[in-house]
């Protein structure tokens, strides 16, 4: 038999609650201020935990970035898991519903997509610019399962090639939604992400009739 996994101790308990201290400051301060005009400093004082502490869980501010970018995407990913079709739901329904969900996933994570947002737009180093590439690249290939699964019905084969065409325009479409909720829209995410689906099973459709090349 294997050995049966060690509980965790006090230390080891504390240690993780001083990096979740740690991760949950610089979320809120970056999404703010951004990368660049966030210090470990200002971190600290945040969280209440002296710059050695910072420095023992992670190496460098940069170190801080990649963790909290790496928690927040699994937490944003782990809630837009595509959910299967009901039954007798049409791909316009089923994508309604999905999306009207993520919709809802946009105002539970706000900092983690605005501090995505501002690295996205901003002048950052070469490693910056590969965390920030890794979290789109995850994120389009999410949205293109979710495409997939919705657009089943139409055989497999046409679901992916459809998908395919179409996922950066859906993107761009959460881009947009995500910047007018910021922003003060007065439409609600609900009203955004039901016109996006609208939009997305529009240009699906189109895509659909256009034969695939040999």
């Amino acid at each position: 038999m294997p050995p049966a996994a060690k509980r965790p101790n006090k230390r080891m308990a504390q240690g993780a609650r001083s990096r979740d201290e740690i991760l949950d400051a610089a979320s809120r301060m970056m999404a703010t201020r951004g990368f660049e005009g966030t210090s470990v400093a200002d971190i600290a004082r945040e969280s209440g935990l002296p710059n050695s502490s910072i420095y023992w869980h992670f190496n460098s501010k940069a170190g801080i970035l990649a963790a909290v970018m790496e928690r927040g995407a699994e937490r944003f990913f782990a809630d837009v898991r595509p959910s299967p079709a009901l039954p007798d739901e049409t791909p316009d329904a089923h994508l309604h519903r999905v999306l009207r969900g993520v919709g809802g996933v946009f105002v539970a994570h706000p900092e983690f997509l605005r501090l995505f947002v501002i690295l996205l737009l901003g002048n950052e180093s070469d490693d910056i610019r590969e965390i920030v590439h890794r979290v789109r690249e995850r994120g389009r290939q999410s949205l293109n399962t979710l495409l997939q699964a919705t657009l089943g019905p139409w055989g497999e084969a046409t679901a992916a090639r459809v998908s395919d065409r179409i996922v950066d325009f859906a993107l761009a479409g959460f881009d947009g939604a995500f910047l007018a909720l910021q922003a003060g829209s007065p439409t609600s995410h609900e009203t955004l992400m039901s016109q996006l689906a609208d939009s997305v099973m529009e240009l699906a459709r189109g895509e659909r009739e256009v034969q695939p090349t040999p």
